[in-house]
């Protein structure tokens, strides 16, 4: 087999678990404080990545960097937004979230000219626009089904936007692995500090689903990396959008939730749109 279509399987199998971690998270954020399972998972986290990032190189090399700033507010972004998504899943449908989140492409897009000085052209312009609108459909502002918590979706789609963006530029100084140990590092100071006062005894059950979310976690993050090691990242990016019928799928298994016809016409614009501009993408470096 080729080594892209190895790094495409990865990329799906990738896709599936991030689409059952949101499925656990729901469930976990309805049973315990946010604060208390984000932070165990970020603790497993940080032990990843600093066992992954220092296989080869020692820790003081690792975390010498040449944009810390950058490095501490992409970290800040990443765990801040994990918190509000927890939050916001809550009350969101698994499928109905995801598909506001995968806004987030777009909005990459639309900010790389001022951000990383790349250029883009009218086509993906456009395809951005159809995919915003397609946003509105689903966030329905104004209508009896409105929900504030679409909108608190649409925050977590900028700020993964935004961390995305960090991401690009820290990486044209910054090795991965100080990026990723960084991400761990700050995930960690941020949530694991208020365990003490959150902390609360956890049910058998429950304490499953929080050890599979820590490890699916770890495991998405490695199958992940070898995905991108095997396959160009412009390759791997349109499966990224499978994460959104595992999403709707598991939604509907395990809560019963139903999307509301009007809604899948926005899901197929903002979808769509999303694909063609990351297949546009592809085309553009000749892959």
């Amino acid at each position: 087999m080729h080594d892209y279509n190895r790094g495409i399987w990865l990329m799906i199998l990738t896709t599936f678990i991030f689409a059952s971690q949101d499925t656990i998270t729901k469930h976990l954020a309805q049973n315990m404080s946010i604060l208390q399972f984000v932070g165990v998972r970020f603790l497993v986290f940080l032990a990843f990545a600093l066992w992954w990032t220092t296989r080869k190189r020692p820790l003081r090399e690792v975390l010498r960097v040449r944009r810390p700033g950058l490095q501490i507010l992409r970290g800040g972004l990443l765990i801040g937004e994990i918190l509000v998504f927890s939050y916001a899943i809550r009350w969101l449908g698994v499928g109905e979230m995801q598909s506001l989140f995968l806004a987030y492409p777009l909005l990459v897009t639309a900010l790389s000219p001022w951000v990383l000085g790349e250029a883009v052209g009218w086509r993906r312009w456009v395809a951005i626009g159809v995919g915003f609108i397609g946003t509105l459909i689903i966030v329905s502002p104004g209508s009896a089904s409105f929900s504030g918590y679409s909108l608190i979706a649409v925050l977590c789609a900028v700020m993964f936007a935004a961390y995305n963006l960090l991401t690009r530029m820290v990486g044209r100084t910054d090795s991965a692995e100080s990026s990723l140990l960084y991400t761990g590092i700050m995930g960690a100071l941020v949530s694991v500090p208020f365990l003490p006062a959150v902390w609360e005894p956890i049910p058998w059950p429950d304490s499953g689903l929080l050890a599979v979310l820590c490890c699916t976690g770890v495991v998405s993050h490695y199958l992940m990396i070898q995905a991108l090691k095997l396959t160009p990242a412009v390759i791997l990016q349109p499966f990224n959008y499978l994460v959104l019928p595992w999403a709707i799928v598991l939604g509907y298994l395990f809560f019963d939730e139903i999307i509301p016809l009007y809604k899948w016409f926005g899901i197929a614009l903002v979808a769509g749109a999303g694909l063609f501009v990351a297949l546009r993408q592809r085309q553009l470096k000749g892959l």
